[in-house]
């Protein structure tokens, strides 16, 4: 859950910064079609002085030339609005794939073991040695307590696979929140 809030605020980070880059880009286009249009103008003015001489003719083909280099510039800034739109809908179909297959991977877990977010689970007394309660889920985090054989807690959230196991975020009744290996768990008391 802490991840998938961590990558939703980071996509939209990305898709602001995405969003600020398009503005800016299509300032830069409403300028550049400003200086298009007054080009435009120019090269009108100089085709109706296009009888007044050699001067006139070199000033029209400076006119184009400085008309055509504008039109590339503008193709080109298009064709990066056209890719960062790409690129920020990749990005929002992406995390929405990614948050779907989240649950569809969670949801068998959840069903097979009977365990459910919100709901009272106990530590299995089968084996009689405690359950590492962990800063995280993973064997790699802290282990910094040990629940007994048959101690009751609340699942928080869960199943996260890492380790080949399903881990819980728990809170026993006396308050210590932690992450357990879900298969140690059930949900009735033995």
């Amino acid at each position: 859950m802490f991840g998938n809030k961590k990558k939703e605020a980071e996509e939209k980070a990305r898709q602001e910064q995405t969003a600020q880059a398009m503005r800016q880009m299509s300032d830069q286009l409403a300028e550049k079609g400003k200086e298009i249009a007054e080009l435009q103008k120019q090269l009108d003015a100089a085709k109706k002085e296009a009888a007044s001489g050699d001067a006139t003719e070199r000033a029209l083909a400076a006119a184009q030339a400085q008309m055509r280099q504008m039109q590339a510039e503008m193709a080109k800034m298009q064709a990066e609005v056209n890719k960062a739109h790409q690129e920020a809908a990749a990005a929002t179909a992406a995390a929405a794939t990614a948050a779907v297959a989240a649950k569809v991977e969670a949801a068998p877990a959840a069903a097979a073991g009977g365990l459910a977010v919100g709901a009272t689970a106990y530590v299995r007394k089968a084996g009689g040695q405690n359950l590492r309660l962990r800063n995280g889920p993973g064997l790699d985090t802290n282990a910094f307590a040990g629940l007994p054989p048959g101690s009751s807690m609340t699942l928080l959230e869960g199943p996260v696979h890492k380790d080949n196991y399903p881990w819980w975020r728990i809170r026993t009744p006396d308050g210590k929140e932690g992450w357990v290996a879900g298969s140690e768990l059930v949900t009735q008391p033995e």
